[in-house]
């Protein structure tokens, strides 16, 4: 079975398919096969289709269920046997290996070990309650001027533009050069062009650089007074072109407006990156650092506190526990994380 949850599909459009516990944002293109757990489906009836309906595997199709099919699987799903383990009594029978097998797979090598490379390791999220509570915090709302440093995969950043609505400015400020605007969540919610007008991408090691920005005005001036040919200038040299001129109106627009609000997510040094960029900060702006760490953030802190000129300066974590309750029992979810990082904010204020 596999809900929908998304408006009116086309051709192109992305939607999120659930799956029991399990669900993935894929894009819905005509006669292209897509891969979920093992299984090759094409995705052409969801064309047109409106969101929440719900579908069964046929093959490689998806078939549409009818009220009545969705009714009986409501009711399927809400039916409980009331088995739990309530009866089950702890006996040295319940272990089915004995002493002397457990001493032959040691003597195999076969035991249970920690590496670093498990992909429980390396799976790091921003779990959806300090999303809320980072957005919160950061008093992003319709005609904010938001400055953010993220390494999300575009999370923030969606976020945000959600808020915004089109309006206000939201600078995007990557770290190392990167320019790439390419950001999976922000693809994923298929936003209009109203909604990403305002948004700029700008490297963030040109921030603050005036010769750098005076350079490129110039560049700019001189490409324009050269003569070429229009069989010379590729599409993609147009584009590039059109990118570059736009980065650098987002620079000077950039160095000409002050911040409403601040946020930094990201793996690289908080530290640094909040010294660059807390000057362009107004008064009454707030600001946000979310860190999976608290080591970085509390040299943030010690900063911020010899600093000055901040108020409501406060370290703070978030704690979610999914229950689940069925008839006669409740218990917390058992696959979950205790804590999904450390969030540092605080307001600015005139410190004269």
């Amino acid at each position: 079975m596999i809900g929908l949850q998304m408006s009116s599909f086309k051709d192109g459009d992305h939607a999120i398919l659930t799956r029991h516990d399990r669900t993935k944002i894929v894009q819905i293109r005509k006669e292209r096969p897509i891969i979920i757990e093992k299984h090759k489906l094409y995705l052409d009836n969801l064309i047109d289709q409106i969101d929440g309906t719900y579908y069964e595997l046929d093959g490689q199709q998806l078939k549409k269920l009818d009220a009545k099919q969705v009714h009986q699987l409501e009711q399927t799903d809400q039916f409980d046997h009331g088995c739990d383990n309530r009866d089950l009594c702890d006996e040295s029978q319940n272990q089915l290996l004995q002493h002397e097998d457990i001493e032959s797979l040691k003597s195999q090598g076969t035991s249970g070990q920690i590496h670093a490379n498990l992909s429980s390791m390396e799976a790091k999220f921003l779990r959806r309650d300090t999303l809320a509570m980072l957005l919160s915090l950061s008093n992003v709302s319709c005609e904010s001027t938001v400055a953010i440093v993220e390494s999300c995969q575009g999370l923030v950043l969606a976020s945000v533009i959600q808020r915004c609505a089109g309006n206000g400015k939201i600078f995007n400020l990557t770290v190392g050069g990167n320019t790439n605007s390419t950001l999976p969540c922000c693809d994923f919610m298929d936003f209009p062009s109203e909604l990403t007008n305002n948004v700029y991408t700008l490297p963030l090691e040109n921030i603050g650089d005036k010769k750098y920005l005076i350079n490129a005005k110039l560049t700019t001036t001189a490409c324009a007074n050269t003569e070429t040919s229009s069989k010379m200038r590729e599409q993609k040299s147009i584009v590039a072109e059109e990118r570059r001129q736009r980065r650098i109106d987002g620079l000077e627009l950039f160095e000409n407006t002050k911040l409403d609000s601040l946020i930094i997510a990201t793996k690289y040094d908080s530290l640094s990156i909040l010294k660059h960029l807390i000057n362009y900060l107004n008064i009454s702006s707030h600001f946000v650092i979310y860190s999976q760490f608290v080591q970085g953030l509390l040299e943030c802190y010690k900063y911020l506190k010899q600093r000055g000129g901040c108020i409501h300066v406060e370290l703070s974590d978030s704690w979610l526990r999914e229950y689940q309750i069925l008839e006669n029992r409740t218990h917390p979810l058992i696959r979950m994380s205790g804590t999904s990082g450390y969030l540092l904010s605080g307001i600015i204020v005139d410190n004269n």
